[in-house]
């Protein structure tokens, strides 16, 4: 009877009236959120569906045979300590050759050059074949600096840059061209859908994605590990940015910025390969900062302020000029 009473009390209390108030307030904004939820991904599903409709318009009649001669493959590496990862360096390069893949750049950004090592076990393997060095210094890898430097000395229109743990089926290499030349500017081989590969051993025997039994994995922010782009449109973005170093956060920044441009860019229905390894987990905050940074940019003329001050970006133009 008491707690009846003590209950019957606090009801009439003002602080209780108000609380109540922001109760039912905030019940109500949570039912009206679910609806907004619920329209969004109305709206996500129709666009799904929209996309497929337009892939399947330009997907038809794919000429089976494409010519890699327009693509150079830029791999970039640093040489590490862990024989898995040197593992996974030494399948992928060995599926590129298998695909018939003819100009591949590694692009290294390390303190020690491994150029001797990669000409003689590779070299022989590609038409054209080339190692290029970047001094780092002691600092963190810094994948931007070595994917641009891979492009400057790309002698081709198209390019696509190849994490050496990452690899999609040659269909998906042709599909790709085939995209490009129709004018998509960026072309992902696969829907941000990634299957492990573990069983390295035997799958290197043969090179058969269909014996790979891992389970879908399906990453919405999975914007990296393999992607083509007309080399063009990527300059004129900005390239990669520098700014970044260490683990994480590039390959999302860059499409952000193809975003603000409005580049034509596709997804291809299909997996991405993942060649499995223990993996970092910790972005930097340096990286989170620089996406964070973009971000906030409104359009492309404010991204064009920006990027024209970006000193690789001058580098190349100056280069360009002499």
């Amino acid at each position: 009877m008491i707690k009846n009473f003590l209950r019957k009390q606090i009801k009439k209390t003002g602080t209780y009236q108000v609380l109540k108030v922001e109760k039912d307030g905030l019940e109500g904004q949570v039912e009206n959120l679910k609806g907004k939820i619920s329209n969004l991904e109305m709206v996500i599903n129709n666009l799904k569906a929209e996309t497929k409709s337009l892939k399947e318009i330009y997907i038809e009649d794919v000429p089976v045979f494409q010519d890699y001669s327009k693509l150079t493959v830029i791999v970039p590496y640093r040489k590490t300590d862990d024989p898995e990862r040197e593992e996974n360096v030494d399948i992928t390069l060995g599926y590129l050759s298998k695909i018939g893949i003819k100009n591949l750049i590694i692009s290294e950004h390390s303190d020690k050059t491994s150029s001797n090592f990669f000409e003689e076990k590779y070299g022989h393997l590609f038409a054209s074949f080339r190692v290029i060095f970047s001094r780092s210094d002691g600092s963190l890898f810094n994948k931007a600096h070595a994917i641009n430097k891979g492009v400057m000395v790309s002698k081709t229109p198209y390019f696509a840059i190849v994490d050496i743990d990452c690899l999609t089926e040659k269909k998906n290499v042709d599909m790709a061209l085939y995209l490009l030349d129709k004018g998509f500017e960026v072309v992902h081989p696969f829907n941000r859908i990634i299957k492990d590969i573990v069983d390295k051993k035997s799958f290197k025997k043969e090179f058969d994605f269909k014996k790979v039994n891992s389970p879908p994995q399906y990453r919405d922010w999975a914007d990296g590990g393999i992607v083509f782009w007309n080399e063009n449109a990527f300059i004129d973005i900005g390239m990669k940015n520098e700014y970044f170093s260490g683990w994480g956060g590039e390959d999302n920044e860059i499409l952000i910025r193809a975003n603000l441009c409005k580049l034509k860019q596709i997804r291809i229905d299909d997996a991405l390969y993942h060649l499995h390894h223990d993996r970092p987990q910790i972005r930097t905050q340096n990286n989170v900062e620089q996406t964070e940074k973009i971000e906030q940019i409104g359009d492309k003329e404010e991204l064009l302020q920006e990027i024209n001050n970006w000193p690789w970006l001058l580098g190349l133009r100056n280069r360009d000029q002499d």
